[in-house]
């Protein structure tokens, strides 16, 4: 066990670790008036484009009053059917943009290569209901910001297919694991639902991965100083190289600096002693400025047993999330609310990212919103430390 007394000495965690809609034709949405009188007829939006360029689909559920309506449907779909609906990411736009009263469609951008058509019927066969049209004018192109953000090298990864699809995994699993097996892999830990309650346990924690960028992290390390938050920072190691200072800060202001890797690789595609050497050497630059990490984060969460040997090695702990805002992806400070709004709670590990404007734009907001549901804000090591005293300790204490 070890808590912030302890945390120089580097010590070592336990490895606890689409009915009804399916028969209408395509592009037929309700209007207005029903969708906001028939609230089960909600749309998700899936973009996909195909392989030889033509025009993408999208899952639709509906069109509503209000954008307020709309996100209520999102979250009604989300209660009903949470694992057929994982791997969308909703929106919401007006359905006719020169009609500003044409009433506002529910969307959601997909992760990358997901069939439309699998994922309605999938939504269909859960008792759901959906319908595959035409994408519309609105893009699920990265924002024009995003590209101003890849384009000056700081830190931001560009995600394969493979690598979100693996990330939303983890979030599933999340929902099935005990707190503690699904944020440190290997655990065997169990935690009293009864005990937390008991002892009104309410914690959670921000962490940011990536980067440092040289401008969005200092955004977020203003805010995070403005709303008196303190949160876990997995830097890549290569990036932190060039950027010391904000390592120095992100230490000197109180939050925690974990360990994302040298060069953000495929750490199962690597040897055990290639994964330590990714590890050793990022903690050596992070030490230089100051930090001293025992969090270990694989990057896009991939990790296996040489993972956790190598980790162990360097007596560290791995430590993955249970909430993905998924701003790795949408890049836009409301989608990354929706996620936040739909699966935050007392508890949460949020995964976010230090490299987009749109994460530092949707902090404040979310921020604020874990606050009015209990949350109270520590570091990751914090929050496994305070979970980990809480587990059944014949297990946590062998």
């Amino acid at each position: 066990m070890f808590g912030p007394a302890t945390a120089r000495r580097r010590p070592r965690f336990r490895f606890l670790i689409a009915g009804l809609m399916a028969s209408m034709v395509a592009g037929t949405v309700a209007s207005p008036v029903q969708a906001a009188d028939s609230p089960h007829l909600a749309t998700v939006t899936t973009v996909r484009k195909d392989a030889d360029g033509h025009p993408a689909k999208m899952l639709q559920f509906g069109v509503y009053r209000t954008e307020a309506d709309a996100w209520v449907a999102w979250k009604a779909v989300v209660r009903r059917q949470p694992d057929m609906v994982a791997d969308l990411v909703p929106r919401v736009s007006l359905q006719r943009p020169e009609i500003p009263d044409s009433g506002f469609v529910l969307r959601a951008a997909p992760l990358p290569d997901l069939d439309p058509n699998f994922v309605c019927r999938r939504i269909v066969g859960g008792g759901g209901s959906c319908l595959v049209v035409e994408a519309d004018a609105e893009k699920a192109a990265t924002p024009a910001t995003a590209v101003a953000e890849d384009n000056d090298h700081n830190g931001v990864v560009t995600y394969s297919p493979d690598q979100s699809r693996e990330m939303q995994e983890i979030e599933r699993q999340a929902a099935r694991l005990s707190r503690i097996a699904a944020i440190v892999p290997g655990n065997e830990a169990r935690v009293d639902i009864g005990a937390l309650k008991a002892s009104r346990w309410n914690l959670c924690s921000l962490t940011f991965d990536d980067g440092p960028h040289p401008a969005v992290t200092p955004r977020i390390l203003d805010i995070l100083r403005s709303e008196g938050v303190r949160a876990t920072f997995f830097p890549i190691g290569n990036v932190a190289v060039r950027h010391p200072r904000i390592i120095r800060r992100i230490v000197q202001e109180g939050h925690e600096v974990g360990n994302h890797s040298l060069t953000h690789p495929n750490m199962r595609t690597l040897t055990t002693e290639a994964q330590r050497a990714q590890i050793a050497e990022t903690n050596r630059i992070l030490a230089e400025a100051g930090a001293d990490p025992v969090l270990f984060r694989p990057p896009a969460g991939r990790w296996n047993s040489d993972t956790l040997k190598a980790v162990e090695q360097e007596k560290m702990s791995p430590a993955l999330w249970n909430v993905d805002t998924r701003d790795w992806f949408t890049r836009d400070p409301g989608k990354i609310m929706a996620q936040i709004d739909a699966t935050g709670t007392i508890g949460s590990v949020v995964l976010m990212h230090t490299t987009y404007n749109a994460t530092a734009e949707a902090l404040p907001q979310a921020i604020g919103l874990l606050r009015t549901r209990g949350c109270r804000f520590v570091t990751l090591s914090e929050w496994i430390t305070s979970l980990n005293s809480l587990a059944t300790p014949r297990i946590a204490q062998r």
